[in-house]
């Protein structure tokens, strides 16, 4: 196994002696009153999983968070972008095909209770094609838009709970850098794009991937989405659309704030793990957007938002800023809570930037300039609580089992 170096503020911690206020794990127990998947063991309480991708190669590290090892190193060949799907699977991507992961940590909510569960990590399958564009789960499916040959594969949680990728529909389309949104037994598929122009329509399909009808509202430069229960939201350059399935799959546009420009627009999306709100990175600061209301708050800084983050109760949201500092921010009023250094400034044409991932009370900052992954500690006031020293540089990265 590979450790990685764990530092907790000036006090160096062996693996085995991370308290528990530093990792909320769990510990092996026997019995349960469900049935577990062949492999796993059920544990007392969540492992999860850090999913860290190489930036440079095919390598895509699993560490346990609790110990801060290395469980498990998948190489899928290409450098690649990861999507955490269900709080339990990655789909890593790259510009042929979608590899799909299981990184062997999962729990089961059952409301007054939950079942914690770990297995060895395996790859579940591949989905081959033309620039997988993007991979967006909801409805208990998770689809694969190939923008290269507009096609999008969708494969249902079932299979991938049996251990397999087994594409349930495929949808056509034109080729163009699409989407394709599992919603109510429906798909919402975008059109109108091309290799060169982003699309600015959507339109409905059916179960089966059938044209139903084309759906209202326009979205000139479609990018970016968040998927809820039963609706979801795409930026746009005018605006956010949301397609509400409660509502007949109706569209409503939510103007940018004033101050937001077409070259201060929103490109993607931070979501938490309740509750509506999102948040996005500009270049002049955070927006964060109810999307049930279509209320907007602004977080205004000097330097510009690189990546964003929701807390986990949706109270705060924080980014990474390019003068490298982490700033936690009130999701409600948009002032600033806490300013952290995490790094020297990042150059405006540095590739990868860091990016966050957030597991309950703490914040995932993948930092490409020093290699390393911080563990941050939001709700005090930024600390890092952990900084993981790695071999190589991160990329995108993801939490499963949390």
């Amino acid at each position: 196994m590979r450790t990685w170096v764990i530092v907790v503020g000036v006090v160096a911690l062996s693996a085995a002696g991370c308290s528990s206020e530093e990792a909320e794990t769990g510990a092996a127990q026997p019995g349960s009153d469900l049935a577990a998947e062949a492999g796993s063991t059920e544990v007392a309480g969540p492992e999860p999983r850090l999913v860290i991708a190489d930036a440079n190669s095919g390598r895509i590290e699993v560490m346990d968070l609790a110990t801060g090892e290395s469980v498990h190193s998948f190489d899928v060949e290409n450098p690649s972008s990861i999507t955490t799907i269900n709080n339990r699977y990655i789909v890593a991507a790259d510009d042929e095909r979608a590899h799909v992961l299981d990184p062997g940590s999962w729990s089961i909510d059952h409301g007054d209770h939950s079942h914690s569960y770990t297995k060895d990590p395996a790859e579940i399958g591949d989905l081959g094609g033309d620039e997988p564009a993007h991979v967006i789960a909801g409805d208990r499916k998770v689809a694969v838009f190939f923008g290269g040959t507009g096609t999008a594969d969708v494969v249902d949680f079932d299979s991938l709970s049996r251990g397999e990728a087994t594409v349930a529909t495929t949808i056509d389309s034109e080729p163009h850098h699409g989407i394709a949104v599992p919603l109510a037994d429906h798909f919402v598929v975008s059109t109108g794009g091309s290799e060169e122009d982003l699309p600015a329509d959507i339109e409905l399909r059916d179960g089966t991937g059938s044209l139903v009808r084309p759906l209202e509202g326009s979205c000139p430069e479609m990018h970016g989405e968040a998927v809820f229960s039963n609706y979801f939201v795409v930026a746009c350059d005018d605006g956010v659309l949301k397609v509400d399935a409660a509502a007949d799959f109706a569209t409503t546009t939510f103007p940018y704030p004033p101050s937001v420009t077409p070259e201060h627009r929103v490109w993607s999306f931070a979501e938490g793990s309740r509750g509506s709100l999102v948040a996005a990175s500009t270049t002049t600061g955070v927006l964060v957007l109810d999307t049930k209301t279509g209320e907007w708050v602004e977080a205004r800084t000097a330097d510009e938002a690189l990546s964003t983050g929701v807390a986990s109760d949706s109270k705060t949201v924080f980014s990474v800023q390019r003068d490298g500092t982490f700033r936690v921010f009130d999701a409600l009023t948009g002032a600033e809570i806490s300013s952290t250094p995490i790094a020297g400034i990042y150059d405006e044409h540095a590739d990868p930037t860091p990016s966050i991932e957030v597991a309950g009370t703490r914040a995932y900052v993948a930092d490409p300039a020093s290699n390393s992954i911080l563990e941050i500690d939001y709700r005090d006031g930024g600390r890092i609580a952990r900084t993981f020293d790695l071999d190589f540089t991160p990329g995108s990265i993801g939490v499963v089992g949390s």
